[in-house]
């Protein structure tokens, strides 16, 4: 039983605004738990998550990446840049 998810109907807007060191310390809980939740996954061997960061050139993907999946396994992650769509795509 799978859910469809409309991405037109969730807000881009963050829920609340918080500082620069809630951020943070918001970042490195998260991160722990990014981190078992792998760890759980890969137990399972059942379940993949697909992640999709759009944006224009140096709109800060790559520093995403690297800052939101920092302290998860390298080996359990794969990145693939995308260009531009073609006209025919």
């Amino acid at each position: 039983m799978s859910k469809k998810i409309k991405l037109a109907d969730i807000s881009t807007d963050p829920e609340e605004k918080i500082t620069k060191e809630e951020a943070a310390k918001e970042m490195v809980k998260l991160t722990e738990k990014l981190a078992e939740i792998q760890n759980k996954l890969y137990a399972q061997k059942k379940y993949d998550v697909l992640i999709i960061l759009q944006g224009m050139d140096a709109s800060g993907k790559d520093s995403a990446v690297k800052h939101v999946f920092s302290g998860v396994n390298p080996a359990g992650c794969r990145v693939k840049s995308f260009k531009a769509p073609t006209e025919e795509e």
